[in-house]
């Protein structure tokens, strides 16, 4: 039989999900039998088929049937797009400029396959939106709209999309609405996400030396109106040798609003065989605010591979310390998520898969998951320490 390898965590992937971490990153420094690199050939800035000068579009349509529910409201059954990976449609191009230099750049768009809209209104390029320079000798460099140096996005093993990744949810929950309609602001005045992809920033990365690879990134923030000159900086540290990619990053991003400042603090790790793929993570959210809490997310996953068949599976908990209710008192407030998912590959590009899940509330924690919103009090105030739960089913094509 026919082997086919799962392109959850890096196929679909825009290139730059995995520039952050993988830049650089050889057949050679890898396990022989890596599910990683075995799928890192199907991206066009990897693959040994893409010309030294060329211009490639790429793409992802992926929609399904997802079942939400958000603690004691209603369930509802609707068409999803985005379930296994975001539908999008990207360009990426090279051009070889000798002595081992070249030019490249990537533009991609994301939509909503179950619509045809795009997922803003604002950018036609919301994903990716930048070009660059690589050298063999001294790296990369590139300028414009690309993925933050945080911790690679496959570390966790549902690709931090935006529906069925208990890691998105619980993992990234610092900023929330007071109608329990988004992400989770429980720990005070200015705290903020670091945002997947960061717009008007420079990007530089580094060779991969002995496994080692460095990526820095600065970006301004041009708005009229901003309370700080710069809108995020940060870096990871990357190593990979054999079946090992570990990462260390920091980050430091401005809340729009009010100009404090927060803190990101990330350390992961990933094994890889081929056959088993094992994944953790710890994340710290600080803002520098004071009397604001602090916020803990811990992440495990696993993908076992099997021919046409990908299982796999994450844990995510979330802890926090100095939160505090509107009335000034301290308060617990966590959170626990757990995600379920079955692929099988119809075909090197055409799969189906399956998720389920749920985000369990402790205290006056709040998740959500799946932009779904939890039921809410006369004074709008959500429903706390309640369960939010999800089962999904869906196919996607890429191109």
């Amino acid at each position: 039989m026919q082997k086919y390898q799962s392109t959850k965590l890096v196929k679909a992937m825009s290139v730059s999900m995995l520039f952050s971490g993988l830049l650089g990153l050889s057949v050679q420094e890898a396990h022989a039998d890596s599910f990683l690199m075995q799928e890192l050939a199907n991206i066009p800035a990897y693959s040994p088929s893409t010309a030294a000068n060329s211009v490639t579009i790429y793409g992802t349509v992926d929609n399904g049937i997802n079942y939400i529910k958000g603690g004691s409201g209603a369930g509802k059954v609707q068409v999803q797009s985005g379930g296994e990976y975001t539908s999008q449609i990207g360009v990426y191009g090279r051009e070889d400029l000798g002595g081992g230099l070249r030019a490249e750049f990537n533009v991609e768009s994301g939509f909503q396959a179950d619509t045809g809209a795009l997922q803003t209104t604002t950018q036609l390029f919301n994903r990716e939106s930048w070009v660059g320079l690589k050298s063999n000798d001294w790296g990369s460099i590139r300028i414009g709209n690309q993925i933050a140096p945080s911790l690679p996005l496959f570390i966790d093993v549902f690709g931090v999309v935006s529906t069925n990744s208990a890691f998105t949810w619980a993992g990234a929950a610092v900023v929330q609405t007071k109608t329990g309609a988004g992400y989770n602001t429980d720990l005070g005045k200015g705290a903020t996400t670091l945002q997947t992809r960061v717009t008007d920033s420079i990007f530089y990365s580094s060779p991969r030396i002995n496994g080692i690879n460095v990526d820095l990134m600065v970006a301004a923030n041009n708005s009229s109106t901003a309370l700080h000159n710069t809108s995020e900086q940060g870096g990871v540290l990357t190593y990979a040798k054999g079946p090992w990619f570990l990462a260390s990053s920091y980050n430091q991003f401005w809340d729009s609003t009010t100009g404090i400042r927060n803190d990101l603090i990330g350390v992961g790790g990933v094994y890889d065989v081929g056959s088993l793929v094992l994944s953790t993570a710890y994340n710290q959210y600080i803002p520098r605010e004071a009397g604001d809490g602090i916020a803990r997310v811990y992440t495990f996953g696993t993908i076992l591979p099997r021919d046409r068949n990908i299982y796999r599976a994450s844990l995510v908990f979330r802890d926090t310390s100095g939160v505090h209710n509107s009335s000034g008192a301290t308060v617990s407030d966590s959170a626990v998520g757990i995600m379920l998912g079955y692929d099988y590959q119809l075909s090197k590009r055409t799969g189906i898969y399956t998720r389920a899940g749920l985000i369990k509330n402790y205290g006056a924690s709040t998740i959500i998951l799946n932009s779904q919103s939890l039921p809410t009090s006369s004074t709008g105030t959500p429903e706390a320490g309640a369960t939010s739960s999800t089962i999904s089913i869906g196919m996607y094509h890429h191109f």
